[in-house]
């Protein structure tokens, strides 16, 4: 006998998910992922990185219009200090991945840095969700207290 599922319920008051990561915003924000998750071995996979990406325009169409505000200053206010910060005019996405870490260790000793610790902030929290990157914190799932 076969199931059928459930009608779907619409709730007249439910909150309908945004628009997430400005479409603007996405290079931005691929190039300060890539600088924030550098390792010995190079920037992180372009897959892990739209993974990313992807995760965040979710988290954010989900989010208030004050934290997607936010966000999306902390980014810009990075974006357009960075290559000033290293004498490099013109977009953030434009600059090598040394310099761009460069102009992140400058900016994150001036008071602007607290534009950089808010976008820092947001992407950390859903880099982390993925489980392979749990696995490589060392997280295991379980309860501190055995």
């Amino acid at each position: 006998m076969a199931v059928t599922p459930p009608a779907r319920i619409e709730v007249p008051d439910a909150v309908r998910p945004a628009a997430g990561l400005a479409a603007s915003l996405r290079g931005s924000v691929l190039a300060l992922a890539e600088a924030l998750f550098v390792s010995d071995d190079g920037p992180p996979p372009p897959e892990r990185v739209a993974w990313l990406l992807d995760d965040l325009d979710d988290f954010l169409g989900h989010a208030g219009p004050r934290a997607r505000l936010s966000f999306g200053l902390c980014v810009r206010a990075v974006a357009w200090t960075c290559p000033l910060l290293v004498g490099r005019p013109g977009s953030f996405r434009a600059l090598s991945l040394p310099l761009r870490l460069r102009a992140l260790e400058r900016l994150e000793k001036l008071p602007l840095g607290l534009a950089l610790f808010g976008a820092k902030a947001l992407l950390c929290l859903v880099w982390y969700e993925h489980p392979e990157n749990e696995r490589f914190a060392g997280y295991d799932g379980r309860c501190l207290r055995g």
